[in-house]
This record gives structure tokens, sequence and C-alpha cells, in this order.
């Protein structure tokens, strides 16, 4: 979010103008985590986390508790945390070297920023947003791929 207030200029003139009000891009209720001595564990969160010691320590705070969960989204590699409690086993050991039970749920959502023409058809076809803006890809793909949404959306009488 501080690269965007930070380069508040390169905006349009609606976020401009609502920057200027109301910051949009500060969010009371979201805070990055630095260190878990930040924590401030009294309620009901969610923690988005990358592989880090961080996720890893908070992981270890939290296993023991079934109202906690673990939702893992993408490729996930042999030999590390993630690829062991997928398969949710009674027990885990700790960065310490306890072994302990694994109480808290674990999902897995097998999820691929790279997903082929048929993976993104599908998805866009089941959630049907009301606009959709290509970012990242291969132009001439990109270019394939609008098209083939426009055709789709015109076959279904959906303009």
């Amino acid at each position: 979010m501080s690269i965007y207030q930070t380069y508040i200029n390169s905006m349009n003139e609606r976020i401009r103008n609502q920057f200027e009000n109301l910051n949009p891009f500060d969010f009371k209720p979201i805070s990055h985590l630095k260190s878990i001595e930040n924590l401030n564990d009294v309620g009901p969160s969610v923690v988005m986390a990358s592989p880090s010691g961080l996720s890893r320590q908070l992981f270890d705070m939290w296993c023991f508790d079934k109202k906690n969960a673990c939702v893992i989204l993408g490729y996930v590699m042999e030999g590390i945390l993630a690829k062991t409690i997928i398969n949710e086993p009674k027990e885990v050991t700790l960065i310490n070297g306890l072994t302990v039970p694994l109480n808290m749920q674990v999902y897995y959502i097998s999820f691929s920023t790279h997903a082929d023409f048929a993976q993104t058809s599908t998805f866009v076809k089941e959630l049907m947003p009301p606009n959709i803006i290509l970012v990242h890809g291969e132009a001439n793909e990109m270019g394939r791929l609008k098209q083939n949404l426009i055709d789709r959306v015109q076959d279904q009488g959906l303009t």
C-alpha cells in the first residue's frame, strides 16, 4: 500500500481526489506484522503469510487449537511443513523439536498463477465477473484470451 501512496500522482483523478479526502490505501484493521513480538493475539484474525520464519512461529503457536485453521494455496514442495500438514497427520514437530498434536484445521487449495487458457476460461465462467482486466502474460496469448472471452459473452447474450 505504501507504493500506491508514494506514487499517488500516477493514479487517475478519482483516486487522487479520494486520497485527498480519505486515504483509500490506509486500511485501519489491517497491519503489517514484522515480528512475533508485535503480535496482539487477542481475538479472531486472519494472517496472510508467505513461507517464512514468522509464519512458522505462528503455526507453532496455533497448531494446538482446533479453533484455528491454516489455508495453503498453490504449489507445495516436498520436504516443507506445508506438504506435511496437507496430509493432516495427527502430530507435527515444532521448530524446537517437540512433537505435538495437530489440532488446527488444514485446507489446501490447488491454485496456480500460471493457468493455461482452459483453466482461465473455466475460472472466468464460474465467477462471471462484471469486468476483467488482463495484466500479465504474452501479448498475443492475452489478445487471444481477450477475444475468446468477448466471443463467449456475446454468444451467451451477456453484452
